[in-house]
């Protein structure tokens, strides 16, 4: 490990440590008051402890913010003002101890003790609220206040599909929830700020976001299928994801133009509208994100944590619903056998509802080992080595409604097969071979 990676890994103790100086500093801001109203001096010893603890405290997080910060992402006003305002905090804090543990509380003047604690709890508020700014916003108090907040400059909710701007009522409040709090002006991971239009459409270091002349793919839909091992997958493993519908979205919007003042009628795409209208809730779709309500026979928890030890990942989608979302991610497949994997599945075979195998180089054969999975509804399938023949297999999932295939080698062949899907609604075909003509009545994302 060299030395910006270890300063990276202390750095991000930070938003731990930040809340031990804000805890004791807070407390002996409110003994110095208690002591004031009821004019004794019977808490300087606890004030003094208290102000000693905040300040060693504040003192090491002061060291891991600026660690962190030199992780990149974080720059502007914002950044200088929250580090000036720790080490001032820091500073008022360190002095005030010194008052309060040498007795010269009774030395000196009431009014410059006084001025120290107020001095140092104001420093604290103000370096607390320009934290909360760096990770949340520097709007993130007044963004739902009435007139002056954020929200207040927002297209009003439409009441109908024909008040529906595309951009301004889906793709901005899509974005504004899952991406806008590591890419906006005062943090901008990657050098990409999604605050206004102009910033949107300049990109981030790594260019435009939308396709170019020289580009025969969009930054950001490369970016949002990434496998969550993925460094540069967006948003990053423990953010909160992007739903399938909201990927749909995204992917429609930048493939049709990525206009921003459109009307959503003027794209005259039904699956467009359709995923606008369930997302908004004009529309009542049976696709519309909630998890399935028939019964499911339980699980054996041994059973659960014999396949989590293999390094599969499994999350129950409602607690006591038996209902599971499994994922595989690339990495476990070191030193493990995919088939051998796949197999280990059989044991929740019906309690299966989401799955995501991607990037794992599948195969068809591979695939028709999980048509047992009758209660499958989402499947990721995203770039294996998957041919025409997978489709008439993915039929084979009476109750699958969503297919991811992007990035797999399908070509206009295997549109046919499409006829068997009772339930199907969607289907991701970016990056393969299958040709916008002839797709047909099938509903495709891509």
């Amino acid at each position: 490990m060299n030395m910006e990676d270890l300063a990276i890994f202390f750095g991000r103790f930070h938003p731990i440590l930040v809340h031990l100086p804000i805890g004791f500093l807070i407390m002996a801001f409110l003994m110095w008051v208690f002591q004031k109203w009821k004019k004794k001096q019977a808490f300087d010893q606890a004030i003094a402890f208290c102000l000693l603890m905040g300040t060693f405290s504040a003192a090491m997080a002061c060291v891991a913010g600026y660690l962190l910060s030199t992780s990149g992402g974080y720059e502007g006003a914002l950044l200088s003002q929250h580090m000036w305002g720790g080490i001032i905090t820091t500073v008022l804090a360190a002095i005030s101890y010194l008052v309060f543990s040498s007795d010269l509380t009774r030395k000196w003047p009431s009014a410059i003790a006084s001025g120290l604690m107020i001095l140092m709890f104001g420093g604290l508020n103000f370096t607390g609220h320009i934290g909360g700014s760096l990770t949340h916003g520097s709007d993130f108090l007044t963004e739902y206040a009435p007139i002056i907040g954020s929200r207040a400059n927002q297209l009003p909710p439409p009441a109908s599909m024909d008040e529906v701007v595309l951009f301004g009522h889906v793709i901005q409040p899509i974005l504004q929830e899952k991406c806008i709090s590591c890419h906006r002006t005062d943090k901008l991971k990657g050098g990409l700020s999604l605050e206004n239009l102009v910033a949107i459409k300049k990109g981030g270091e790594s260019g435009s976001l939308f396709f170019t002349a020289s580009e025969k793919t969009s930054e950001l839909i490369r970016r949002i299928h990434l496998p969550e091992s993925d460094e540069e997958m967006m948003p990053p493993k423990g953010k909160s994801q992007l739903t399938a519908d909201e990927i749909g979205l995204l992917e429609a919007w930048i493939q049709a133009g990525e206009d921003f003042d459109k009307p959503l009628i003027s794209y005259g795409n039904d699956s467009i509208q359709n995923l606008a209208g369930t997302y908004l809730g004009l529309i009542d779709s049976s696709h519309s994100g909630k998890e399935s309500t028939y019964a499911l026979t339980a699980v054996d928890s041994m059973t659960l944590v014999q396949i989590r030890e293999t390094g599969i990942v499994i999350r129950e989608l409602l607690a006591g619903s038996y209902r599971y979302d499994v994922s595989i991610p690339p990495s476990v497949l070191a030193n493990q056998n995919l088939s051998e994997m796949l197999k280990k599945l059989e044991g929740i075979k019906d309690n299966i509802i989401w799955l995501n195998i991607s990037n794992l180089g599948l195969e068809d054969v591979q695939l028709g080992d999980l048509v047992a999975m009758k209660n499958l509804e989402k499947l990721r399938l995203e770039k294996n080595q998957l041919s025409d023949q997978s489709v008439s297999l993915l039929a084979k999932f009476p109750k699958l409604q969503v297919v991811n295939l992007y990035g797999n080698e399908l070509t206009d062949a295997c549109l046919p097969s499409f006829e068997q899907f009772k339930q199907l609604k969607t289907v991701y075909v970016w990056q393969t071979k299958i040709t916008a003509k002839q797709l047909g009545e099938v509903e495709f994302i891509g």
